[in-house]
Formats: structure tokens, sequence, C-alpha cells
């Protein structure tokens, strides 16, 4: 069953959801934004299926138009919005795997002597 959630700026129905990654399509009402934010390790791809849709980003700022994309990255501020027309879009968000992503408590390497002649 798709989750559908209500939003200052429309609806956002979750098409698709696993540990990796996220499918949504947005609604998007004319004239609206959503907050200013950031993820810390998940990345937003936006494509737009019909209407216009602005992102701002510390950089600086893109309009998309039918068909056209844009991914922000981890850790990027950014929002989007919408202009006097509704907008319809997919998200795709999706986490970065992190291979530092390891807590060790005790380093691997050579076996003591007295654990190899257990293992006999």
């Amino acid at each position: 069953m798709t989750e559908r959630v209500q939003k200052v700026w429309g609806e956002r129905f979750k098409l698709f959801e696993n540990d990796l990654c996220e499918v949504c399509f947005l609604d998007l009402l004319p004239m609206k934004r959503c907050s200013w934010h950031n993820h810390r390790s998940k990345s937003n791809f936006f494509f737009v299926i019909e209407g216009q849709l602005g992102i701002k980003t510390r950089w600086g700022k893109v309009i998309l138009n039918k068909n056209e994309f844009f991914t922000v990255h981890p850790t990027d501020e950014h929002e989007f919005r919408t202009f006097r027309m509704p907008t319809k879009i997919i998200e795709i968000a999706w986490v970065k795997l992190d291979p530092e992503d390891i807590s060790r408590s005790l380093l691997g390497g050579e076996l003591p002597q007295w654990e190899v002649d257990d293992a006999s």
C-alpha cells in the first residue's frame, strides 16, 4: 500500500522504500516551498513530470521544467519551491554507503600461537 502524507507544500506518496533507497511521487501546490534543510547521508534526485520546480542551494538556484532533473548531495543545504502552477515530481532518495562505517575494538592480523594450537 502506498503511504500518503499531507505536507504544507502538497502531498507525498511513498511508492517504494528499502534500507538504501526511497521513491516518492510529490504532488506540489502552487507557490509553496519546503523547509531549508540538509541530510547527513542522503542524496535527493528530483525529476519533473509536470510544471516547474525551483531548487535553491547555497551555491545558487536552478529552475527545472518537464523532463528535467537535479541531484542534491548529502550535507548540501537546499529547498524546493513551486511557481504559479501545480507541479508533479518523482523524488528518489538514497544513502551513500560509507566504507568507513566500522568501529573496531580489536585489529585483525596474525593469530597468537596459543590460538593456533587450540584449533588442533
